[in-house]
């Protein structure tokens, strides 16, 4: 028994030997790796300090008014163009203060549409108390309904008041 665990534990020491050997060779060909690029860039570094800059040669004559009068034309070109951002930021603000409006004017109409609610039953209530007690006919109502949402008139007025005698007067 003694000699099979010897044996499992001998090959176990072998195993960690093995990629213990493993991983360093790995670490030192990584490490040669490294060297090799940092010596390539120091080299790349200091051949782009030594060298001097060269400009390409132009094989016909150069205009340089003509080229420099091209050049400040499309730079004067591009700065007086409008921004197209700040246009749209424009249009933008110009659409959310409309917006804005639409949005105030439906308040200031929701506002009057329930003060016209408060007055509409008071003012029908005032009519039916001022009169005798009497049967009203669908012909006298509709005319007191269309007459509240007109703007009073003196044809209008003289109008309701003939409904109002016929009304009483039939009934």
């Amino acid at each position: 028994m003694n000699f099979i665990f010897g044996i499992i534990l001998l090959a176990m020491f072998i195993l960690a030997l093995r990629v213990i050997w493993a991983t360093c060779l790995q670490l030192l060909a990584m490490l040669k790796i490294s060297i090799v690029a940092i010596s390539r860039y120091r080299a790349q570094r200091s051949s782009k300090r030594s060298l001097l800059v060269i400009m390409p040669r132009i094989s016909h004559d150069v205009d340089w008014l003509a080229m420099s009068e091209s050049v400040r034309q499309e730079i004067h070109s591009r700065n007086a163009l409008p921004n197209r951002q700040v246009d749209r930021l424009d249009v933008e603000l110009q659409v959310k203060t409309k917006t804005m409006e639409l949005i105030k004017a439906d308040i200031q109409i929701a506002k009057l549409q329930q003060e016209l609610e408060k007055v509409r039953p008071t003012v029908v209530f005032q009519d039916v108390d001022s009169g005798k007690r009497t049967k009203r006919s669908k012909k006298t109502t509709a005319v007191m309904d269309g007459d509240l949402n007109k703007s009073p008139s003196g044809a209008s007025i003289t109008d309701r008041s003939k409904a109002w005698q016929c009304a009483s007067d039939s009934g």
